[in-house]
């Protein structure tokens, strides 16, 4: 229980944001720079060089057939497409994730099936989905939620069983790992979020997927450009998106998937810290399973009185945010969405989740502050 919230003196610490996304952008304002002029200078701005290497390099460091366009929004819709998803079809989707993962199905007129986490990692539990199949499902979406990965083998094991296609939502798991193998090609498609406020990200809006076959991989560019093959403008082969990526993200993101690793391990190095500095408090922090490398896009603490914890903590200069404070079938938008839910109070757990700053560009000063203030809230020291 709380004892205390004794504040700390408010004017002598300086405000750490919630996410360091600003703070990496401007550290990589030069690079932005050379590869924009870079874009300026071959006057190529859609599926140029750019988008051409990134491609390639996400192809190479993760594995499988890359695929680039705008956002994971847009990345789940064109994968869910591409394996056929058509309306009336059912899609099985976890509890607790950003409303986009439904609503991509939604947007197909197909029926999201909303079914239990896992309560140590707050994953799909793979027991909850094999439970929800009908003669109508389809495709399953695993989400790999703040950075560690859904249970792959056990979910790719009942979509085998039933003839299902695997589609994950890494949008917060760039960098993760499941025995050695990366995030988005356990699959048959692995849909990525390059949003700037994500663990690698563009000036605004990115994304990728990662599909397993070069035919595959095809199909979804030519979804990504009106139904077009490239370089032909006029002629459209099937009823595609405007879903390209510009070029200028397309480069910036290559440049970050080299300093991703680094990145990556800062991240784990601050979550070790916190959880390491909070063992004795009545908290539960994240679970990192055996064989998991965990991207750690968010380190989630579970806690009681959350709105106390959050004012403490922005009295002692830190923001930090719930994420997500509300599963999917509690969000009015599901009122005038056409689905199937199957949430017990099993997946409860995921929405009293308090999100402390731990991007790589926290200094080991910030991350000492972000400790003494969590600590002082329980503990009155």
């Amino acid at each position: 229980m709380r004892v205390s919230t004794t504040l700390p003196d408010r004017t002598a610490v300086v405000t750490i944001p919630a996410e360091g996304h600003g703070r990496r952008v401007a550290a990589l304002r030069e690079t932005i720079h050379q590869i924009t002029d870079a874009v300026i200078d071959t006057g190529k701005f859609h599926y140029g060089p750019q988008t051409e290497r990134l491609e390639d390099t996400l192809s190479h460091v993760w594995g499988g057939h890359a695929v680039a366009t705008t956002s994971c929004t847009q990345a789940l819709v064109l994968a869910l497409e591409a394996a056929g998803t058509r309306p009336g079809d059912e899609v099985i989707v976890p509890a607790a994730t950003f409303a986009a993962t439904a609503f991509a199905v939604a947007g197909l007129g197909a029926v999201p099936v909303i079914v239990d986490v896992t309560e140590s990692t707050l994953t799909l539990c793979p027991k909850a989905m094999e439970a929800a199949v009908t003669d109508r499902t389809r495709a399953v979406i695993p989400v790999h939620l703040h950075g560690h990965m859904a249970d792959m083998p056990a979910i790719n094991q009942v979509a085998a069983r039933h003839g299902l296609a695997v589609i994950e939502d890494c949008a917060q798991a760039p960098g993760a790992s499941l025995q050695g193998r990366a995030a988005g090609t356990w699959g048959d498609f692995g849909c990525f979020s390059f949003w700037v406020g994500k663990n690698i990200g563009g000036l605004d809006d990115a994304g990728a997927i990662l599909t397993t076959t070069p035919e595959r991989a095809g199909q979804l560019r030519q979804l990504t450009d009106m139904g077009r093959d490239r370089g032909e403008r006029h002629l459209h082969h099937v009823r595609g998106h405007r879903a390209r990526l510009g070029e200028v993200n397309a480069g910036i993101l290559t440049a970050e998937l080299g300093l991703l690793p680094s990145w990556t391990e800062r991240r784990n190095t601050i979550a070790r810290r916190y959880t390491a500095a909070f063992a004795e408090l009545p908290v539960e922090t994240p679970v990192v399973q055996d064989g998991h490398v965990h991207a750690f896009y968010k380190y989630a603490l579970g806690c009681e009185d959350i709105a106390a914890l959050t004012d403490h903590l922005a009295n002692a200069g830190i923001e930090a945010e719930r994420v997500y404070p509300y599963l999917l079938p509690d969000q009015p938008a599901f009122e005038k969405i056409a689905h199937r839910s199957h949430v017990t109070e099993r997946s409860d757990a995921a929405t009293g989740r308090l999100c402390l700053p731990a991007y790589p560009e926290l200094t080991d000063a910030e991350v000492d502050h972000v400790i003494a203030a969590v600590i002082a809230f329980y503990t009155g020291s």
